[in-house]
């Protein structure tokens, strides 16, 4: 509202007939609309900005009364009152609707105040055109029930904080879990109402470290509300003002609850596919085992005793040549034939593993050396042995002796070294070679070898490392956990 000493300084000393009582350098550039108003209603005075608000020029609009314009002032008791309360020191401030020369009807704010000149009472009227303000208000409440509706219908937890950590909004769904009214949540400060726990600290964590720094945070909280329990992702959200300067924290909480169970589900079906995927590895080779047992001792023997009791019947013969001859014969298909049973047996399951890891692991150094053409050399600790189950020796067997397939039938390398070493509470299997190589990221889905391999160790809760490029050889490092703790130096073993 413009003051009576502002205009002091512009009044005219010529009478105020029209434009001449006020100059127009003075108020044209006021963006209000600005009316001197004589007590009959008439109109002494309009700025150039009364006219384009109302869509008049200003011959047209000077010539009306205020009663045209304001129309409520048309009653004589309304216009009475209306004189007398902007007469008063402070005015009188009030929002109205005037009417413009289209006839529309626009939302107006108006400030009347007294103004003497040259004797005679008149009201300064101050009238600010509000339809934009209007429309952005409008649109402000739009958009704030649209938030509203979205929010209170949202399965999420939301809230809002000032800086003093207040909570000036909680969603049907905070209100609810809490068991607390909209009245009661409003006001109340984040310090005072969170319990003092771990989930409680961690979510005022979260508010205070998005209010210092200004951006957004998120976590999980295990928290619990009466009898159940929830884990819920929170997020905090900082919002600004037009200065860009936080004002308030949006906090959205989501129920995952049924998310992780659901993770925890699947993590322990998959175990237990693990479970069954060892335990059906361990039956294979307990069968392998017996199978290259009863193949190895009981048809072995009896093709021991069969070549025993040849023999005696070659030696005991009338006619020794001709029976002689026959019964070498047999015997020389009775060798083969324990040779093949041993060979079977031996790919079954190497008699070596039941004497342990490093012989077993001698046993197969000295065959790939025999078979490949490759020179092998295998370092072991020396000292007593470690205690290891028949699953790891089995595991770690079947291992080595996948990676030096692949060595023999890929790499095409001149030397190769295995690695066993011991810490306090793992063991270390290395297998390198010097071949050719190849590159990581072009191993085949379907290479079942690496994934056995992996699979196996995945089952003794171990890991598996496998690095390798072009030209500069392969490595295949396997760690395994170990309950029984050990340490010895290690001794090389060459072969090749």
């Amino acid at each position: 509202m413009l003051s009576s000493e502002i205009f002091s300084l512009n009044v005219s000393k010529e009478p105020y007939n029209g434009r001449a009582i006020l100059p127009d350098f003075a108020l044209d550039r006021v963006n209000d609309a600005i009316y001197l108003v004589r007590q009959d209603a008439q109109l002494a005075y309009i700025n150039n900005k009364a006219c384009e608000m109302l869509g008049y020029n200003y011959q047209a609009l000077i010539r009306l009364s205020y009663s045209d314009i304001e129309g409520e002032l048309q009653d004589p008791d309304v216009a009475a009152l209306w004189w007398k309360l902007s007469l008063r020191p402070e005015g009188i401030r009030f929002t109205s609707q005037h009417r413009m020369h289209n006839g529309e009807i626009i939302p107006v704010e108006v400030n009347s105040s007294a103004w003497e000149h040259e004797g005679e009472m008149l009201v300064l009227c101050v009238v600010r055109d509000v339809r934009e303000l209007k429309q952005r208000t409008e649109r402000y409440l739009q958009q704030e029930q649209q938030f509203r509706s979205l929010v209170e219908n949202s399965p999420d937890l939301i809230a809002r904080f000032d800086t003093d950590l207040r909570c000036l909004y909680a969603n049907p769904r905070v209100l609810d879990l809490i068991g607390c009214s909209e009245e009661k949540a409003r006001g109340w400060r984040l310090t005072d109402s969170i319990p003092f726990d771990e989930p409680g600290m961690q979510l005022f964590r979260l508010v205070s470290n998005t209010l210092a720094s200004g951006e957004k945070s998120e976590s999980e909280l295990e928290a619990r509300f009466g009898e159940r329990a929830m884990v819920l992702h929170v997020r905090c959200v900082p919002e600004y003002d037009l200065k860009g300067e936080v004002v308030t924290i949006l906090a959205v909480g989501r129920d995952i609850t049924r998310l992780r169970e659901v993770e925890n589900e699947v993590r322990a079906a998959h175990h237990q596919l693990r479970l069954l995927a060892s335990n059906q590895q361990e039956r294979t080779e307990q069968e392998r085992k017996h199978i290259a047992r009863e193949i190895h001792d009981e048809l072995g023997q009896h093709l021991t005793s069969l070549r025993a009791g040849l023999s005696v019947i070659g030696m005991q013969s009338k006619n020794p040549a001709r029976v002689s001859s026959q019964v070498d014969y047999l015997m020389t298909l009775i060798d083969s034939t324990i040779q093949v049973v041993r060979d079977v047996s031996t790919r079954l399951r190497p008699n070596m593993l039941n004497m342990g890891l490093m012989p077993a692991l001698e046993w197969l150094r000295d065959e790939f050396v025999k078979n490949g053409g490759c020179s092998c050399m295998l370092i072991v600790p020396e000292g007593k042995p470690v205690a290891l189950s028949d699953q790891v020796v089995t595991t770690v067997f079947r291992i080595v002796q996948e990676s030096l397939t692949n060595i023999s039938r890929h790499a095409r390398a001149s030397k190769v070294s295995i690695i066993v070493q011991t810490t306090r509470d793992a063991l270390v299997i290395q297998v390198r070679d010097n071949g050719r190589g190849f590159q990581m990221h072009s191993v085949r889905h379907d290479a079942f070898g690496l994934l056995g391999i992996k699979e196996r160790v995945d089952m003794l809760n171990g890991q598996v490392t496998i690095t390798s490029r072009p030209g500069e050889g392969t490595q295949l490092e396997l760690t395994l956990p170990l309950k029984n703790q050990a340490y010895f130096p290690s001794a090389t073993r060459d072969a090749g």
